[in-house]
């Protein structure tokens, strides 16, 4: 039988990301104050984007009857002063420096038990200026007589706190454990551990990873968005929220906060008084970019919104009593019920801040881990059944609880038994003694 060649047309299907794509990816996970940045500095280089008149746009706020961030900073009791005089505007408020260690201390205390907890503190103390483990792991389990796998256990989670790879102990670790957060593909995750051998020579890399030309420079875009030093920048940082959430009535009320700098216009005028076809394809593309950016922002904001609004759906109870009522949530959860991919709530909580009536909070503190897979509700309401069915005369210990919750698939500790009893107001074994 004879080969010969040959032309053949195919249909396939394939994702590509285009520049308004890649734009509005961006913009997802900028925090507000670079965003801020990014729009003043856009507004700099693009003469067809202006500023609105603060007196139009207020006119305009009014007659769409829309409430403002402010109006809302003070009718909620939040700490900011008002001033009449002046537009609200974030970069404003003086608010109290937040040390890198408060910060992941704080998540610390929302995420572990005690024992869990004091390995976390020791760790996040022997943190250098970038953010890395300055000590051995081995170190810290000697200096704790502890096994090294559960320091290991506790320093894994640290790592996803915000800022993300603050614990890590070598560079590639704390790329990896970044990329791992924004959801990026595994095929990039690996090749991260081969970036020495991209610096040195690049078809060798594209041999090692198995990786194309094309995603080669995707995998160098990825590399962009990741923070070799994710200490340097969190050592103290001002916080302001990148949303405002509080209850009216029974209802979770999303608001996202927007500075002067969002409130700007396409002018177009340009497009029509220009005379030279080199002008006019220059102010062209001028405008295309200041549409994309102005849609891109929009997008932002409806997206953090959305999520905003998901989360704290499921989180009501937080709104009501505080932090001690934070329930388990995943991304996979709030992706499903927005039916958007995970990594895109991963991008859009990443860096990000909520103002709450109990304080400013990282908006991934939301999404807490449940505990062996099952939620904390469902963990007191088992630990109440068991109470109130047992024996009186001789009422079960907290490790039996713990126990009987292991033959039920429930894997939780005695002393997480005792806190959760203790949550519900229900007495330990001696006091529910009855004779």
């Amino acid at each position: 039988m004879e080969i010969k060649p040959g032309l053949q047309q195919q249909l396939a299907l394939e994702l590509k990301l285009t520049p308004a794509l890649l734009q509005n990816i961006e913009l997802l996970q900028l925090p507000v104050l670079e965003l801020e940045n990014l729009i003043k500095d856009e507004i700099e280089a693009n003469p067809l984007i202006e500023l609105e008149d603060e007196v139009e746009e207020t006119h305009r706020e009014q007659k769409e009857n829309v409430e403002s961030v402010w109006d809302f900073v003070v009718d909620g009791g939040n700490i900011f002063v008002k001033d009449d005089s002046e537009v609200f505007d974030p970069l404003t408020i003086k608010a109290s420096p937040v040390s890198l260690r408060d910060r992941l201390l704080k998540q610390a205390h929302l995420e572990f038990e005690k024992d869990e907890f004091e390995i976390a503190r020791f760790i996040i103390d022997n943190l250098d200026r970038k953010g890395f483990l300055a000590i051995p792991v081995e170190e810290v389990a000697r200096s704790l007589s502890i096994p090294v796998d559960k320091v290991e256990s506790v320093r894994k989670k640290v790592m996803h706190f915000d800022p993300v790879g603050c614990g890590a102990v070598s560079l590639v670790e704390c790329l990896k454990v970044q990329a791992e957060e924004l959801g990026v593909a595994d095929k990039f995750i690996r090749a991260i551990e081969d970036m020495e051998t991209l610096r040195k020579n690049r078809k060798r890399f594209l041999e090692k990873t198995g990786l194309t030309e094309e995603e080669l420079d995707e995998f160098l875009n990825i590399l962009k968005h990741l923070d070799p030093q994710p200490g340097m920048e969190a050592e103290t940082v001002r916080i302001t929220p990148d949303l405002i959430v509080y209850l009216e009535g029974d209802k979770p009320i999303v608001k996202i906060l927007k500075t002067k700098t969002f409130s700007f216009r396409v002018n177009s005028s340009y497009l029509r008084s220009a005379d030279t076809e080199k002008l006019k394809r220059y102010l062209t593309e001028k405008y295309q970019r200041a549409l994309n950016l102005k849609k891109a922002i929009e997008q932002r904001n409806a997206t953090l919104k959305a999520i905003g609004e998901a989360v704290f759906s499921h989180q009501i109870d937080f709104l009501k009593r505080g932090e001690s009522a934070i329930r388990p949530l995943s991304y996979r959860e709030i992706a499903e019920k927005l039916s958007i991919h995970e990594s895109t709530i991963s991008r859009a909580v990443k860096d990000k801040f909520v103002e709450t009536p109990f304080g400013v909070y990282p908006f991934k503190v939301f999404f807490r881990r449940s505990v062996s897979g099952t939620s904390v509700d469902v963990i007191k309401e088992a630990i109440k059944e068991i109470i109130e069915t047992e024996d009186k005369r001789k009422p079960l210990s907290d490790s039996k609880i713990a126990t009987m919750l292991g033959k039920r698939g429930i894997k939780i500790a005695r002393r997480t038994v005792a806190k959760y009893r203790e949550e519900m107001g229900i007495p330990g074994a001696f006091e529910r003694k009855e004779k």
